[in-house]
């Protein structure tokens, strides 16, 4: 049996609710204590909670070191769930409360002590700049097809900029490779990645970050988090076109449409 508490993770505060009452703590050690205390004799501690990105780290490496097991929900799965419920409203409290409810879905046997991976923290950090920086270089490419040619001043100071984020990214991708390639299997991974026609080295960078994001992952539920999952639309005598959801990460859907766009100009035959 398990005392469950559903908790809104935020940048300094705990929103709490345990099924009878709400509470608002610190988002440190000194709170976390606090909701151990919370426990029933006789019942097992389940934290229930959202990855609110590095917010909820702290308290995933307390459940770590403390064998406390816990209950993620991914923020989509949390939306759709509230919205099952007939939940519109929604403020912090309303939320813990919703994440509290959310135990009644999940069978026991998948209830876990969660880790968190701290090298592939540092690589999923160094990640998310690295697209960040990609996003912005593609804006100021943007502005400089907007500019007039003649405003040379402004033309240099745009490239000048594109230059500079073009070697931090480089930078940035080869600190990627360094702490992704530490591990053998990653090695391995990488090397295998890049014998598929097309799957060049940034290409085989970018799919294996995105493969190890979800190590428990199914091959299915890989097809669907990056929205390659097929939809259909048939309605009594209408038979609607397939196509695929879009439902999941949109960068890595582009790297695979660019290493399917040179796979299919230069390896016809294996494609």
């Amino acid at each position: 049996m398990y005392k469950y508490i559903g908790i809104d993770v935020s940048k300094a505060t705990l929103d709490l609710y345990d099924g009878k009452k709400s509470y608002k703590l610190s988002n440190d050690t000194i709170g976390f204590k606090e909701i151990e205390k919370l426990s029933t004799k006789g019942k097992e501690l389940c934290f229930i909670f959202e990855p609110t990105g590095i917010y909820s780290h702290a308290i995933i490496l307390y459940c770590q070191k403390h064998k406390i097991k816990a209950i993620i929900v991914g923020s989509k799965e949390a939306r759709d769930y509230a919205r099952s419920i007939k939940q519109r409203s929604k403020t912090d409290k309303i939320d813990a409360k919703v994440l509290y409810r959310y135990h009644t879905q999940i069978e026991p046997e998948h209830i876990k002590v969660p880790f968190l991976d701290t090298h592939m923290r540092k690589v999923t950090q160094r990640r998310n700049v690295y697209e960040k920086y990609q996003k912005i270089i593609l804006q100021l490419n943007n502005l400089i097809e907007a500019t007039d040619k003649a405003d040379k001043v402004l033309l240099t100071s745009l490239k000048k900029q594109i230059s500079s984020l073009e070697k931090s990214s480089e930078k940035l991708l080869a600190e990627i490779e360094k702490l992704l390639l530490k591990k053998e299997e990653h090695k391995e991974a990488f090397t295998h990645l890049q014998t598929i026609p097309g799957i060049a080295k940034k290409s085989a960078l970018v799919i294996l970050m995105e493969f190890l994001r979800y190590p428990e992952a199914k091959s299915n539920e890989m097809v669907a988090l990056m929205g390659l999952d097929p939809i259909l639309k048939d309605s009594g005598v209408f038979k609607g076109k397939s196509r695929i959801s879009k439902q999941g990460g949109k960068y890595f859907r582009e790297k695979l449409y660019m290493s399917t766009v040179v796979a299919i100009q230069y390896n016809d035959r294996e494609c």
